[in-house]
């Protein structure tokens, strides 16, 4: 079992969970929209294709889903079996990728990757997004770590 706790004050971390909730709900509507299938004409390769693709993305959704759905996890306590542990990173990634191409858009990879982002002329669902991205970074970071 990995077992960690993160650094957020468990309130902050609360306030964002329904981001958090969103963003995985869209991430994976998005994903079949990104990776669209190259012979658009063909309906049967189509229908496989989008098949395929979430067939892919659940076993790694519902490591991470795990984690989400853990009482523990809105006091910032993270809980996973080292089996779910790749599927869980694959799928965070999948968030951050899916919080920066809507959500952080605005935002320069610079300043994202940095921290260097100053957020007071900033929208408040920008700075929501922003502080949703550094609370997955350190949940992969640390799932990477043991």
């Amino acid at each position: 079992m990995i077992e960690f706790q993160l650094q957020v004050d468990a309130r902050l971390l609360q306030s964002l969970l329904p981001e958090i909730e969103k963003t995985f709900a869209q991430s994976y509507k998005n994903k079949r929209q990104t990776f669209q299938c190259p012979i658009p004409d063909d309906e049967d390769l189509v229908d496989a294709w989008e098949k395929g693709l979430a067939d892919d993305s659940l076993d790694d959704r519902l490591a991470l889903a795990k984690i989400f759905k853990s009482p523990k996890f809105k006091y910032g306590y993270v809980e996973l079996e080292e089996s779910d542990a790749d599927g869980a990173l694959r799928s965070l990634t999948e968030l951050r990728l899916s919080l920066r191409e809507n959500a952080l858009s605005e935002v320069k990879d610079s300043e994202l990757e940095t921290g260097n982002l100053s957020l007071n002329r900033r929208e408040s669902s920008v700075k929501v997004a922003y502080f949703t991205y550094l609370i997955l970074a350190e949940i992969q970071e640390s799932l990477i770590a043991t």
